[in-house]
């Protein structure tokens, strides 16, 4: 099985927006975004259950992954667990070498280096949760067990300042109940409008995604101020969707809903700005100076990262903003639970902001990390949200008010 690049086993369906390898949906997250969305978590649920929750997600949504894999190419323990390697690489989180289970190293882990860019220094814990949570659901799946019953654990980290992140596997009696969602009870809604633009739009996106490097990081150049390069990952949307989950489940909803705006605040500035400023979003996005079309088209790259498909009106005040197919609300809706996002809250604040008020469209080079991270609360208490779900055509929707 061929697989070197983050594309290859990924099919693409432009009037939904999804993307998926085998039928799992999978989304392209840059890795900034990743850092503020396990950080959230932990910032909210506290160190050990926040890095609990990061890691059993992460296990689950490989688990069901590579099980997936497995069955359909007829794969033996061994083929899985080669591919699973390839697979990790080829995605964007680095390198494994594996000696044997207490052995385990894992070079230039973009979640640990991106932990230090933005904290401007080392971690008092390890990071690599979503490693972790990988090599369980991978070994799992190849072993044939019960997703639980083998346990990762980083023994050293790169964020903490060790030379190399190690990790080690532990056997362990008990396995772990998940929610089984079943995606057949979700009816997605094909999005007709702009329709053969998106499948044309993909296809010239498809040979900017450059592959991973030797180091296992898939990097586009960006003039973005603080990133140079915008390092991006491919993970299959449960991982976002069952943390997302637990989240609401676990935390109060204020706290829940501030934490989450911030998630999709930070994906937008750190992964459609960003990538507004590479290859990619010259391509999407073009020259334009008109702040309106701007926040649009900025808002619209959405619909080539595995999301769904995006749609924006832009108002004096505020915007409207809708995701069909959001693939936290098609998670919810397999569970037959009822959706609630506020990913998209955040979306709203970020794209509008970067263009009425950063102007991002003309000075793209000017913006800092620290410094839109800084504005968030700020930005969050002079915006007010209206947020609805409609059933029929499986859209989020939000109004968006902003006191400028």
């Amino acid at each position: 099985m061929e697989i070197n690049s983050s594309l290859d086993l990924v099919s693409y369906d432009p009037a939904t927006g999804i993307l998926t390898v085998e039928g799992i949906p999978v989304t392209y997250h840059c890795n900034i975004f990743n850092h503020f969305f396990s950080h959230g978590i932990r910032m909210i649920l506290g160190e050990e259950s926040g890095k609990e929750i990061v890691y059993r997600a992460s296990e689950i949504a490989h688990y069901r992954l590579f099980r997936r894999l497995k069955e359909r190419y007829g794969l033996n323990d061994r083929g899985t667990y080669e591919v699973g390697m390839r697979y990790f690489k080829s995605r964007g989180l680095g390198v494994l070498e594996v000696k044997g289970t207490d052995d385990i190293s894992l070079i230039a882990s973009t979640h640990a280096h991106t932990h230090m860019k933005v904290m401007k220094g080392i971690s008092s814990v390890p990071v690599c949760d979503v490693e972790r949570g990988f090599i369980a659901g991978l070994l799992e799946a190849a072993l044939d067990v019960r997703p639980g019953r083998l346990y990762v654990e980083e023994t050293e980290c790169i964020a903490k300042g060790d030379p190399v992140c190690k990790l080690r596997v532990e056997v362990r009696k008990e396995s772990v109940a998940y929610p089984e969602p079943d995606y057949s009870r979700v009816e997605l809604y094909e999005v007709k409008e702009g329709l053969g633009e998106r499948a044309e739009n993909m296809s010239r996106i498809a040979p900017l995604i450059p592959p991973p490097d030797s180091s296992g990081i898939i990097a586009v150049p960006s003039r973005f101020k603080d990133v140079g390069k915008v390092w991006v990952s491919q993970l299959p949307t449960e991982y976002y969707s069952y943390a997302n989950m637990r989240v609401m489940d676990l935390a109060d909803r204020d706290s829940a809903r501030y934490v989450m705006t911030l998630a999709g605040y930070a994906c937008v500035f750190f992964t459609y700005v960003s990538l507004a400023s590479t290859p990619i979003g010259e391509l999407l996005i073009g020259d334009t100076q008109d702040e309106d079309e701007y926040i649009k088209r900025l808002f619209s790259m959405g619909n080539y990262l595995g999301f769904g498909v995006f749609d924006i009106n832009v108002r004096g005040d505020g915007a409207e903003a809708r995701i069909y197919n959001f693939y936290e609300n098609n998670y919810l809706l397999a569970l037959s639970r009822e959706p609630v996002s506020y990913f998209l809250n955040g979306a709203t604040l970020a794209t509008y902001v970067a263009g009425r008020v950063y102007k991002t469209y003309r000075e793209r080079s000017e913006f800092s990390i620290l410094k839109v991270m800084k504005s968030f609360d700020d930005l969050y208490g002079r915006a007010e949200f209206a947020s609805s779900f409609d059933t029929s055509r499986n859209a989020q929707s939000v109004d968006l008010t902003f006191k400028m």
